[in-house]
């Protein structure tokens, strides 16, 4: 069966949120049957951020109790595995810092930081896997909110319901793209990319409602969460550079390192800022209503 995150206009809403919760639980466990590990980890965070932002969209019907209940399950179990994935974030930020601008400085520039993080990540991976921690504790976990976590009290299948989840979302995302550029910091940038992924999900689940609208708004929001994610990603690096853990004998290597991310990330800042504005130029009041009446037009 094919895996999808989006919703069947011509299934009863009820029916589409419990397939979707369900079948990104499932999709966990083919993660880790099938891919290597550090793969694996990346689709499962993905999956759960996914059920996260799926539990959101019906926060107002479901009631805070059971949302907080859902939410803070995956949060935590993200958690758990989130040293891991970053380590193995710190090697693609690699990656891409070499492919950028590996032809305009000495050769091997990047490759002592890359074995030492990739000793680190081998070593974390080795210690999680006699724990059990993949073939038993994760699992475990799996099970358990395949048990407990799929039966989401939804019972109202009025598409209109998901309305005010849209609104809060797009507002508070709106509200920290103005934040990130008064306050530039790593924290309030991080801030923006979880609203704006939140916003991404959305759009994707409602992908049925109208495929030419939604697919290009999809898009656009997918390329801004990228370059939102990069920049972070870079961030988390230029911290791991300069704590210490790294061992850099020449400063001038660490000088420009630190030249080279910030740099970078001013580029991916300013692509972030043009298609932020143009993603938040509408109030959230009327974005809200657009959406509900696309999806008022166009669902069963």
């Amino acid at each position: 069966m094919k895996m999808t995150y989006q919703f069947d206009k011509s299934l009863p809403l009820k029916k589409n949120i419990r397939a979707i919760a369900a079948e990104e639980i499932e999709g966990c466990f083919i993660s880790l049957d099938t891919l290597n590990i550090h793969e694996a980890i990346h689709d499962i965070r993905k999956r759960f951020k996914k059920l996260r932002a799926l539990a959101r969209l019906v926060r107002d019907e479901m009631g805070e109790e059971n949302y907080k209940k859902i939410n803070i399950y995956f949060r935590d179990l993200g958690r758990e595995i989130s040293d891991l994935r970053d380590l193995t974030a710190h090697l693609e930020t690699i990656a891409l810092l070499n492919e950028r601008y590996g032809k305009h400085i000495y050769v091997n520039f990047f490759s002592t930081l890359h074995k030492q993080i990739e000793k680190e990540r081998d070593t974390m991976e080795k210690e999680l896997r006699e724990s059990n921690f993949f073939s038993e504790h994760l699992v475990d976990k799996l099970k358990q909110a395949q048990k407990e976590l799929l039966k989401w009290p939804v019972h109202n299948n009025d598409i209109q319901i998901i309305l005010p989840s849209i609104k809060r979302v797009y507002k508070r995302g709106k509200k920290a793209l103005e934040k990130s550029y008064k306050n530039p910091t790593k924290e309030n940038f991080h801030e923006w990319r979880k609203r704006v992924k939140y916003l991404w999900y959305q759009t994707l689940l409602l992908q049925d409602t109208w495929p030419q609208f939604f697919e290009t708004l999809e898009l656009e929001l997918h390329e801004l969460a990228d370059f939102l994610g990069n920049d972070h990603d870079l961030m988390v690096f230029q911290l791991k550079v300069n704590s210490g853990d790294i061992d850099i004998k020449d400063p001038q290597q660490l000088e420009l390192m630190n030249a080279i991310i910030n740099q970078y990330s001013k580029t991916l800042r300013d692509n972030a800022k043009t298609k932020g504005e143009l993603i938040y130029a509408e109030s959230p009041a009327d974005f809200t209503k657009r959406i509900g009446s696309y999806t008022e037009i166009n669902w069963n």
